[in-house]
């Protein structure tokens, strides 16, 4: 086979241009060969030639040779492109012995694609078929990083030798156990030491002079025995020059198996310490250069004179002035002192003169007439007499950053959108006012429902119309008035020596007047409202969060009203208030005190009047006002969070109850207790209730827990979970006032409850023969048995309204016809007779009035108000709530409250009204009470009045008399014509 037969062959085995097919087709002797070499080029992570004999390229990489150099290697002499002329010559020597039969490798440098310097490892390989090189295998890999970190090693290792030759320090390391030591060049050089392997630590002790021997010996055993680091410092004698040095060392112990195994550390000649200590006259003269060169300006005075010994060149930029004028009139800096700043700097100077350093800021008007900001550190020197010789100072324009200062600062404080003070300052103002004891009132604003015009018109809408809204809060601010911006939409105004309280209420009826005015943003007419919580300081709070919490409640509270209204946080601020406040006071101590009573409401079946349960009801047993209603304290149960404890209270009791009629063979029946919500939203509702059953031994079924259509509609998988686990316990379920909330049918499906009781709002109407309730009871019921429910009708109190309920067939009956709530001594014998009749007339009592005095009875009700101004024998300060008057008479009154008040009770009442325009003010005492309709109470009211005033009211009673009595136009007096309940909801605080 001649040779240009053995290149076409060889060129067959890498040729990337043939087909896998044309591959199986040729005949070549090595496959196996073949294989082998294109496995290696395809797969190789660096750059891979195959050059045949005559220097021509097989196959390579071309994609990644052409990314590395930007153009296609063909042949060697391609590298001529890419190589410098010295770099290819090197290059073709070794192709060329390669070509001899030996592998070669040599490095040489390149220039990337990009211009960049690289070094390539290249790897030459002779290719021998039959006993001839026909080719050779090229690698080729960048080891360009790692000549750069061998570089850099080297560098680093040059550089720690100099570095510790310029500072004249020295490293060692020492070996305890083998007494060997190792040290750096500088450490030989320092002693004078020619460098040695097998150094022991003795060596270099014996240039130290003989009177620093034993000590210095002494902290080197000391470290060896007992591992202490140390300083030391002595004196040696150089090893070549004998000159003496001295060495500083330090050196730290190192442990090994808790004992000293290492001990490295450094020396230093300090020797030079000494010299530089006779240069100082020279470092001087080299200081003032440097000085000379700072932008801050340094200055020294003579204190006898205040004249300038030395003025820096860098206080010319400051100052903007020759520094030659300083020294010719060293008064020419205090002239250009801003006046503002005059008082500050001759206080300073005093400082000084009394021999104190200080640091000041002051501003400055320079020579080209900018106002600037200098900080200036000054320092007396004082000399041996005590006295002041020299004056130092050290000046900066600190201009630039007092300016950015003042920005930081207005951003830190005030918001950007207002322009008001933000949070912080809020805070701030409110903390330095605290600790005063002058009054102020805090108002909190909210603009309702301000997220409806952000979400329909905009955000740059809504910014547009909050700073509008924020300016009119200002206008009608009064100019002792404080106003921050909390957050959003929500603002915080303070009011400071206000007169009376009603200049308070009166600022927040104007801002709700004013706001509620509609107003154009950008063509769109904004129509918003404002809501305002009030508290006082001190009397209401006396730090800042109360305050801030008090005045969030009361707005609060205004939202709850229907917003666009003010309320006042204090519990002084009517009689409403204060019961809510003594009630929420009280309730944490009601458990405790056993103050908390149950009442039960038995369930009877309408026909016979069989009884088939009843239902638990919380009664609170107030020590001020008596018997508390659970409508009165539920709420607030739930705003204070005992609501859970109080309802584990009434579950525990009621299970002891049945444990105890068990015990003395009384018959058992289903007891319903009312769970709220949130109850459910505690996991151990389940545990707790599992606890009591097994504790007081008594059958689930016997338990019945109410839930609201709520609980349904807004249930998670957890409650749904905690009713179904109480209904596989045995323990009944009942949906509560149903058809008052929105539970839907598939909800209904859903639970599977066992029970529906129909809400009284139903039932009252039956009497009136309205068709919609009465078909929503009926369907209601028909829906119940196609489902297998029970169906209880709340509040059936009339005749006529259980023939209704009997004629549809309705299961269970509970109301004021069959029984009010009783108390448990009461419900023990129904339990015992077991049936129940209903009452023949639930006509409500007529309570007589047996008054001495005429009774004058109006023909509408006049407005009036009650306060509160004795409690138990002592004063109270109460505002005022409203009331209405029925009659009147010079012994007493009839009034009516949505409030209900204790009888028979040290607690003595303020009323206030005003007939044919003249005004009276009478202090009585409630003594019986009727509750006419739902949440409406009539009160009759003894007074006592002096004779002065029960002159004037027996004049205007006998008026009224006659005015009535002929059927005229009663004048000057406020009637109400709407019904109390309207009224009272109207005028509700």
């Amino acid at each position: 086979m001649n040779k240009d037969n053995k290149i076409n062959k060889f060129k067959q085995f890498f040729s990337k241009n043939e087909s896998s097919q044309n591959y199986a087709n040729t005949k070549i002797e090595n496959n196996e060969l073949l294989n082998y070499y294109t496995s290696i080029v395809n797969n190789h992570p660096d750059f891979i030639f195959i050059f045949s004999n005559n220097a021509e390229i097989i196959t390579s990489d071309n994609k990644r040779v052409s990314l590395f150099f930007g153009k296609t290697i063909n042949k060697l002499k391609d590298f001529q492109t890419v190589l410098t002329e010295p770099t290819y010559k090197i290059l073709s020597d070794v192709f060329k012995q390669t070509l001899s039969g030996k592998s070669e490798k040599c490095m040489i440098e390149t220039k990337n694609k990009n211009n960049q310097k690289s070094t390539l490892a290249l790897t030459l390989i002779p290719i021998t078929i039959d006993h001839v090189v026909e080719g050779v295998f090229l690698s080729a890999i960048d080891v360009s990083d790692q000549i750069i970190l061998t570089e850099q090693l080297e560098s680093h290792k040059n550089h720690l030798k100099h570095a510790q030759q310029i500072a004249k320090i020295g490293s060692w390391e020492y070996l305890i156990e083998n007494d060997h030591l190792f040290c750096s060049e500088n450490f030989y050089r320092i002693f004078g030491l020619e460098p040695d392997l097998y150094m022991h630590m003795g060596d270099p002790y014996k240039l130290v002079h003989p009177e620093d021997y034993e000590h210095a010996y002494q902290k080197i055993n000391e470290a060896i025995k007992f591992g202490k680091n140390y300083t030391n410092q002595f004196r040696i004698y150089h090893g070549k020059t004998n000159e003496i040095k001295y060495i500083k060392v330090h050196a730290e112990v190192l442990f090994e198996n808790q004992k000293p195994h290492k001990i490295i550390g450094v020396i230093r000649d300090v020797t030079q310490q000494i010299e530089l200590e006779n240069q100082i006259i020279e470092q001087n003269e080299n200081y003032k250069k440097i000085f000379n060169n700072l932008s801050s300006g340094i200055w020294v005075r003579d204190a006898s004179d205040a004249s300038f010994v030395f003025a820096s060149k860098g206080l010319e930029n400051i100052v903007d002035i020759p520094i030659s004028k300083l020294y010719d009139n060293p008064d020419t800096w205090y002239e250009m002192v801003h006046p503002n700043s005059v008082s500050q700097l001759d206080s300073a100077i005093k400082k000084v003169e009394a021999g104190e350093s200080l640091q000041t800021i002051y501003q400055f008007i320079s020579g080209s007439g900018k106002i600037k900001w200098l900080l200036e550190e000054v320092v007396p020197e004082i000399n041996i007499n005590g006295e002041i010789s020299y004056i130092f100072g050290l000046v900066t324009d600190i201009t630039q950053e007092m300016e950015l200062k003042a920005q930081l600062d207005y951003l830190a404080n005030y918001e950007t959108l207002t322009g008001l003070p933000n949070q912080k300052s809020l805070f701030e103002q409110l903390d330095h006012m605290c600790k005063y004891d002058e009054s102020f009132a805090v108002l909190c604003l909210d603009l309702d429902r301000f997220n409806i015009i952000n979400d329909s018109l905009g955000y740059s809408i809504g910014d547009l119309a909050l700073k509008f809204i924020a300016d009119n809060f200002g206008k009608l601010m009064p100019h002792t008035g404080y106003l921050a911006r909390l957050s959003s939409n929500d603002f915080i105004m303070i009011y400071k020596n206000y007169n009376d309280k009603n200049n308070v209420y009166q600022l927040a009826q104007n801002i709700i007047n004013k706001i509620s005015e509609p107003f154009i943003i950008q063509g769109y007419e904004i129509n918003i409202s404002t809501s305002i919580g009030i508290t006082f300081f001190p009397e209401e709070g006396k730090e800042k969060n109360i305050l801030l919490e008090n005045a969030h409640t009361a707005l609060y509270q205004a939202k709850k009203e229907g917003r666009n209204t003010y309320q006042l946080s204090s519990h002084l601020a009517d009689i409403s208030s204060y019961k809510k406040y003594v009630l929420d006071r009280d309730m944490r101590k009601a458990i405790i005190n056993e103050e908390f009573e149950l009442y039960f409401q038995p369930q009877v079946e309408p026909k016979h009047g069989k009884l088939c349960g009843a239902e638990a009801l919380i009664r609170w047993n107030h020590k001020e006002w008596v018997m508390i209603s659970p409508g009165e304290f539920i709420p607030l149960a739930e705003e204070n969070h005992m609501i859970n404890t109080i309802t584990d209270w009434v579950i525990e009791k009621v299970c002891q109850y049945l444990y105890e009629w068990k015990e003395k063979g009384l018959p058992l029946k289903p007891i319903a207790i009312n769970i709220p919500p949130i109850r459910f939203m505690k996991t151990d509702l389940f545990d707790f209730v599992k606890a009591q059953i097994e504790k007081y031994q008594i059958d689930p079924q016997f338990l019945e827990f109410e839930i609201t259509e709520n609980t349904i509609v807004n249930s998670e998988i957890g409650t749904y979970s905690i009713i179904q686990r109480l209904k596989e316990m045995g323990i009944r379920i009942a949906i509560d006032d149903f058809g008052t909330g929105y539970a839907s049918l598939a909800s209904i499906r859903q639970f599977k409850p066992d029970t529906i009781k129909i809400d009284k709002l139903f039932i009252q109407n039956i009497n009136y023969k309205n068709e919609i309730d009465n078909a929503i009871i009926s369907a209601t019921l028909h829906l119940g048995k196609l489902l297998g429910l029970n169906i209880v009708a709340e509040g059936v109190e009339e005749l006529e309204q259980l023939n209704f309920l009997k004629q549809i067939d309705c299961d269970i009956i509970q109301g004021y016809l069959f029984s009010k709530p009783v108390k448990i001594d009461q419900f023990e014998k129904i339990l015992v007779i077991g049936y129940l009749k209903p009452q023949k007339s639930n006509t409500k009592q007529i309570i007589e009035e047996r008054r001495k005095f005429f009774r004058l009875e109006f023909p509408f009700p006049i407005p009036g108000n009650l306060s509160i101004v004795e409690l138990n024998g002592k004063p109270v300060q109460l505002g005022k709530t409203p009331i209405l008057i029925r009659n009147i008479s010079l012994g007493g009154l009839n009034v009516l409250s949505n409030l209900k008040l204790p009888i028979n009770m040290d607690m003595k009442f303020h009323i206030s009204f005003t007939l044919l325009d003249e005004e009276f003010e009478l202090n009585g005492e409630l003594r019986w009470i009727n509750e006419e309709f739902a949440e409406v109470y009539s009160y009759g009211v003894p007074i006592k009045v002096n004779q002065l005033t029960e002159n004037r009211l027996a004049s205007i009673i006998n008026k009224l008399s006659t005015i009535i009595r002929n059927n005229e136009k009663i004048p000057n007096t406020d009637f109400i014509y709407e019904d109390a309940h309207t009224y009272f909801r109207r005028n509700k605080f």
